[in-house]
């Protein structure tokens, strides 16, 4: 097992000429049976958190609007710190680091959402309203196999308590289908249990056996026929529902950061970008908005993008250029 201390990084990572990623810890110290990350990465490490907020500073100074928390297990920062934990540092990040206008966490557990974080979350004015809580399976006996950390009633209470301090708010998650022994009925359980609390998109992943973990080696291996047909039903499911979130959102003004030109077509004075709540718009825009806030208007809902028309630039220094000319 490696080591319980951060390792330094000498270089930030960025994401995109947007957003950039900030990596806050590394290791996990949960050995679902499925993963063999903490023996090829090691335990939790969280990062000192005054280099967290000195990078972030940083990135912001650089023209960064958006940061964005990574890790290998990012929710659990801080549980191998004294006194401090993720509620903690996000709090000092909104305080200390001037000029940040987004503040989005990558990944977290359920059991990471604690009363603690989501207050901290139901007062700031910059985390966005767009979390990743991977449920891996929406069964509590799946769950079990799995050594995951929660069951689903837990899964389900931490879910209406983040929507009712973000209303609107966009649940993504990561779903792993035909786990060694998952029967038809637990695999209703999990579609039952996205379609109930209608999340916005899932990222769905037929199980691979990983050589070194338990699961590799337990009995009842679901055969892959059956694996893809639920991952078809599932991915089905999801694309429906994150049409009927985007919906919600018809002709609504929301802020968005345009990322770089419509990929289909880059000759159309088009541009892309992501809202708060991670809605991909695509619209009129120019070079000179590329990185800056703007609000645009949703005139056509959809997945996987949506339509918009540009209203105006939230940047004051470019604004005021934009009126000047």
């Amino acid at each position: 097992m490696k080591n319980r201390v951060y390792e330094e990084l000498d270089v930030p990572g960025f994401t995109d000429r947007t957003r950039a990623s900030l990596k806050i810890q590394e290791g996990c110290n949960n050995f679902c049976t499925f993963c063999i990350i903490p023996w090829a990465r090691g335990l939790m490490r969280s990062r000192d958190p005054q280099e967290v907020i000195r990078q972030a500073q940083q990135l912001v100074d650089a023209g960064y609007k958006e940061i964005v928390l990574t890790g290998i297990h990012t929710g659990g920062y801080g549980e191998d710190l004294k006194d401090y934990n993720l509620a903690r540092l996000l709090q000092d990040l909104e305080k200390k680091v001037i000029g940040l206008k987004r503040l989005r966490i990558s990944s977290i557990e359920a059991s990471q959402l604690t009363d603690e974080v989501i207050d901290v979350i139901r007062h700031s004015s910059i985390l966005v309203p767009h979390f990743h809580i991977p449920i891996q399976s929406g069964s509590n006996t799946v769950l079990k196999r799995m050594r995951r950390k929660y069951s689903m009633e837990f899964f389900a209470d931490r879910l209406n308590k983040l929507k009712e301090v973000m209303p609107n708010l966009a649940i993504t998650s990561d779903v792993i289908v035909g786990f060694p022994g998952e029967t038809e009925e637990e695999f209703m359980e999990t579609y039952n249990f996205v379609k109930e609390h209608r999340f916005s998109e899932l990222h769905v992943f037929p199980y691979s056996k990983r050589t070194g973990t338990p699961a590799a080696r337990m009995e009842d291996q679901v055969d892959e026929e059956v694996k893809n047909e639920r991952v078809h039903r599932l991915i089905t499911l999801s694309d429906q529902l994150s049409k009927e979130y985007a919906s919600q959102f018809e002709n609504e003004v929301l802020e968005v950061i345009p990322e770089e030109k419509y990929k289909e077509d880059p000759e159309s004075g088009l541009y892309e970008g992501f809202t708060g709540n991670y809605l991909k718009v695509v619209f009129p825009a120019s070079e000179d908005m590329v990185g800056k806030l703007v609000k645009v208007k949703i005139t056509k809902p959809g997945y996987p993008y949506c339509e918009g028309n540009f209203v105006r630039v939230l940047d004051e220094q470019l604004e005021q250029q934009r009126t000047a000319i």
